[in-house]
């Protein structure tokens, strides 16, 4: 049965987002691009950007955040497009996996194996590394491409959206710590963002995406029901994904997530059969690495992928792209 503490769970995951950005989210990450291009260029700025956010933010936010940032660069400069999304996407999704903030499919397996933060986070951190370091490699030789001759233009940067996300992640690590439940740090974690926005309450709901939770909350319902219904079928392949064996797992979230996408695949998973403590970290790792592999496997990257062809911009070289270095990026997670 699925449990309605995850379903709480997921929405305050969603209004730690909604009152990130109510604080200023958008002005602060897009001015950390503009301070940061000058010295590394637009594609690694964006990297360092994923890379130190995603694991506090949701992915789908900081796509949308900053995939119109990237269409306007594209734009203005002439630089190619792929890159930078690829950068964007790859980091996304490697780093979100690190902690049980950065996006649904670590908050279903973090609530559902009972660990703490920390534990989470020293179980993932080490494959999750060296995918970044070979994805970094790979984006190399197409730094010239998109190099941008624009002048940053200095910014001030807003601090209360840095505020809220350090204090934020504080306190659920610091809640995991003393024994409180996942459900309640997040809780906390959300009433905390309420100190950061108190002049700007109603466009906290503004912010809070319901339509995406909704999707969410039935794609979820819907796996956890075929799941329970096909049980028997499913158990001789699901098992032994869920126990963490490898390279069986990774191959079993490569495969399922490129078909349903990485949070159903995870869902399938603990709809099935039930994941150890020392499991959950490695099914993180998995489910988010294989989230780089096509459009399908990430809800971010459709996300990012759709707002870039609605700009009028070709996205047919960032899949293909996206494939390429999604694959390579992905062996980490067979060890």
């Amino acid at each position: 049965m699925l449990d309605v503490s995850i379903f709480v769970s997921l929405a305050f995951l969603f209004g730690i987002a909604a009152q990130f950005r109510a604080a200023g989210g958008y002005s602060f990450l897009r001015g950390m691009i503009s301070a940061l291009e000058g010295r590394l260029g637009v594609m690694y700025a964006v990297v360092v950007v994923t890379a130190i956010f995603s694991p506090f933010v949701l992915n789908d936010v900081l796509v949308l955040i900053l995939t119109p940032v990237l269409v306007t660069c594209s734009k203005e400069s002439g630089a190619d497009i792929a890159p930078l999304l690829v950068a964007e996407i790859t980091f996304t999704n490697i780093a979100s996996s690190l902690t049980p903030l950065g996006n649904p499919q670590n908050i279903l397996l973090w609530q559902a194996s009972g660990i703490s933060a920390g534990q989470f986070v020293a179980g993932t951190w080490l494959p999750l590394a060296a995918s970044g370091a070979v994805a970094a490699l790979l984006l190399f030789r197409f730094r010239a491409r998109v190099a941008n001759e624009r002048e940053a233009a200095p910014r001030t940067l807003p601090w209360r959206p840095a505020g809220y996300l350090v204090g934020s992640a504080a306190l659920v690590f610091a809640s995991s710590f003393f024994g409180v439940s996942s459900t309640v740090a997040l809780g906390l974690a959300f009433a905390l963002g309420f100190a950061f926005t108190l002049r700007s309450v109603g466009k906290v709901a503004r912010e809070f995406d319901l339509k995406s939770l909704l999707i969410l909350y039935g794609l979820v319902g819907v796996v956890a029901l075929v799941a329970t219904l096909i049980e028997p079928v499913l158990i001789p392949y699901v098992g032994p994904a869920a126990s963490g064996a490898q390279p069986y797992t990774a191959t079993f979230f490569g495969l399922v997530s490129s078909a349903i996408s990485n949070v159903p695949a995870t869902q399938l998973v603990l709809s099935t059969a039930t994941v150890t403590p020392h499991a959950a970290p490695i099914l993180a790792v998995d489910a988010g690495l294989a989230g780089n592999i096509d459009p399908m496997s990430s809800f971010a990257n459709l996300l990012a992928l759709l707002m870039v062809k609605r700009s009028g911009l070709p996205i047919r070289k960032a899949v293909v792209l996206q494939l390429a270095i999604g694959l390579v990026a992905f062996l980490p997670a067979l060890l």
